[in-house]
């Protein structure tokens, strides 16, 4: 495969290079900018590209004739709504999810309003979500399930019918719908209910529903099967014959909810997932089964007989691609950096993959849509110096063509590579990490960056903040230490209860980076968000010796808490995880830094958001409230309605400003 780099700068703008500056506004504003491409998606026929871009004012989708290079339209829907996604539903016709501004934050309000529109902008009518209903019907309280004013998201687009996508709508109770939505007339045509609250609906090739899953109110995973579209004779024996890896399903029926059956229940900390049918009607799951890590099992439903496909010694499955028309055909792993591998049964799209990532080793690749035909593609690549691009990939042609930029505002030049790094902590578990180096400076000081979760994990790739710091002049440091997800049960389960004593490992990194000379361990400062914004508070409280200053982002201040404030409580399992992860009473007063504010012995700064819900502000407010009552001088922003971590760009940039400033302030730069 050829890789032709001349740039189709009539689509959108590769811009000219931003480099890299001493001045930390100019930094602040690469860095602290939003991307301006959201999603390059490519028609069915093959001939159009739809790019989702931001403006000034708000998001739009540009239509682009890929052969003659012409503009075809820009759909706007301005002060009617905000387009948050898009895909092409036939060759004319494109569906939009569209969201309103909150105005008492900053972010958008999703209300789950459907538009369908030609291409061209013709015929464009609003065909689920508030305002939809018929004239007659306006106003009107309606609970049928032929009603499309209930919100609604797309969940299929069918390949067989230029008509219809399949839709959720959303139920208050959380038992939501699934039906047929008429892409013209935005007739609603009921397909079944949900027999478990929140459900990830799972399809075969054709559309044809096969089953959900989702978790119930004891945090355990459940799969249902939708037995009226299963392969004949699923299900059906209830016997092992001499195959190994029998499995024999708990199978249950429900009156109430015909079709349904529920298939297997995975406990809590274990999960599942559903990642496709292949087309023999084979269910893939990926799963822990009785093993540390998650591997990808195919289930034969006639046979009662389960396959282990895949699994990797010492990480999670990442993640699962499939095919619309062939089922999952690759899975990608995270051990440091990325690698994909492929499934050995025939899938034109897994050729098309092949095709991608042969043309740029070493870096992130995905597909983001194809044709119809399989004869072009777009596919985006990005690395951790690279924000990323998105290409045209032409089968026929042999090429492979540059189409944009993902963030243009944002540096693609002089970035620093991260480097993924090994080391054994003093109890001899393996922690992997990344060293992000200063740009164009030795013995430069170093911020180590605990994310977030905790049951989360850091990725190699491009950040914007690491680079921003990187251009600063720091080095930074991210640990995936024990309670991070992705590394198996085993590592993921040690931060349950201990919050705190987990941190250890972030002080036991910084003996093996400087041990490899790569920094100097007494010029050192801690930045975090969320679980890191503890992080960032706990562990100067424990080793004050170790830190210069910390920043917290967005943090947990009291464990306790939030058994009565934060939105975790709500979630289906809420409490049941809290108490299983966080633990209560006196186990999560004692590891929470609101009760320690009097070892906090080196500048401290806070950053919230007004309407933070995960980690609410009044909580941040009672950890100020202690740290005054002790006479502990510290440094605040806090925006009114950000909530969660900044998504205003503004404050974005302000925060990267204010931030690189502390640092400067007390580290020997």
């Amino acid at each position: 495969m050829q890789r032709h780099l001349i740039a189709l700068s009539i689509f959108f703008s590769l811009a000219l290079p931003q480099y890299i500056y001493s001045d930390t506004s100019k930094n602040a504003e690469i860095f602290g900018s939003l991307p301006d491409i959201y999603e390059v998606r490519i028609s069915p026929n093959g001939r159009y590209i739809a790019v989702q871009q931001k403006t000034e004012e708000t998001v739009i989708v540009k239509i682009l004739d890929l052969d003659s290079s012409q503009l075809v339209n820009v759909h706007d829907f301005g002060k009617k709504g905000r387009i948050s996604d898009f895909f092409w539903a036939t060759d004319n016709r494109i569906v939009f999810s569209v969201t309103r501004p909150d105005s008492r934050s900053t972010a958008e309000f999703n209300i789950g309003q459907l538009v369908a529109a030609d291409l061209d902008g013709r015929n464009t009518k609003l065909i689920a979500g508030y305002g939809s209903a018929p004239d007659h019907l306006q106003g009107v309280r309606n609970r049928a399930k032929s009603n499309p004013e209930r919100p609604a998201s797309i969940v299929h687009r069918l390949p067989d019918d230029d008509d219809h996508i399949l839709v959720n709508f959303f139920d208050n109770a959380g038992f939501n719908d699934l039906a047929k939505l008429n892409i013209i007339s935005g007739k609603v045509t009921f397909i079944t209910r949900s027999p478990v609250i929140y459900p990830t609906w799972v399809f075969n090739n054709k559309g044809d529903l096969m089953g959900v899953w989702t978790s119930n109110l004891e945090n355990t995973s459940e799969i249902y099967l939708y037995k009226p579209n299963l392969p004949s004779g699923s299900l059906s024996s209830r016997e092992c014959g001499s195959e190994n890896n029998c499995y024999i399903p708990p199978i249950r029926e429900d009156n109430k909810m015909p079709g349904w059956v529920f298939y297997k229940d995975f406990e809590f900390p274990k999960n599942a997932s559903i990642e496709g049918f292949s087309p023999n009607g084979k269910m893939m799951v990926t799963e822990y089964m009785d093993q540390d890590t998650t591997g990808l099992y195919e289930y034969d439903l006639k046979k009662n007989t389960y396959e282990l496909i895949y699994r990797h010694p010492r990480v999670d499955i990442t993640g699962v691609a499939s095919s619309i028309d062939d089922g999952p055909y690759g899975i990608r792993i995270d051990d440091g950096k990325p690698e994909y591998l492929y499934l050995s049964e025939p899938n034109r799209l897994k050729d098309l993959h092949i095709k991608f990532f042969n043309a740029f080793p070493g870096s992130k690749t995905m597909l983001t849509s194809r044709s119809t035909d399989y004869s072009r593609a777009v596919g985006y690549v990005s690395a951790d110096n690279n924000p990323g691009i998105y290409y045209l990939l032409d089968v026929k042609k042999n090429q492979i063509a540059p189409l944009g930029r993902f963030w243009s505002k944002t540096s693609y030049d002089s970035l620093s590579k991260m480097e993924v790094y090994d080391f054994k902590n003093k109890h001899g578990d393996l922690i992997q990490s990344y060293f992000t180096k200063a740009v164009g400076k030795k013995d430069a000081p170093t911020i180590i960056m605990p994310h977030g979760g905790p049951w989360a994990r850091d990725m190699w790739g491009f950040d914007p903040e690491v680079q921003f710091l990187a251009a600063e002049g720091f080095n930074v440091i991210q640990n995936n230490i024990r309670g991070s997800s992705g590394y198996g049960l085993k590592h993921m389960k040690e931060v349950y209860g201990n919050f705190d004593t987990v941190l250890e490992d972030m002080f036991d990194s910084l003996d093996f980076f400087e041990e490899k000379g790569l920094i100097d361990k007494s010029n050192v400062c801690i930045y975090g968000g969320s679980y890191g914004g503890y992080a960032s508070t706990q562990a100067p409280m424990m080793r004050p010796d170790l830190f210069k200053c910390a920043v917290s982002e967005a943090g947990l201040y009291d464990i306790n808490a939030q058994y009565k404030s934060g939105d975790i409580r709500w979630a289906r399992g809420g409490k049941k995880f809290l108490q299983a992860t966080f633990g209560d009473g006196d186990e999560a007063k004692k590891q929470s830094p609101v009760n320690y504010v009097d070892k906090l012995k080196i500048p401290f700064m806070i950053i919230h958001g007004g309407k933070d819900i995960r980690t609410p502000y009044k909580e941040a407010v009672t950890f100020m409230k202690e740290l005054d009552k002790k006479g502990i001088t510290y440094e605040k922003m806090i925006v009114e309605k950000e909530g969660h971590g900044f998504s205003d760009e503004e404050n974005r940039i302000e925060k990267l400003k204010r931030i690189s400033a502390f640092f400067n302030k007390y580290l020997a730069t």
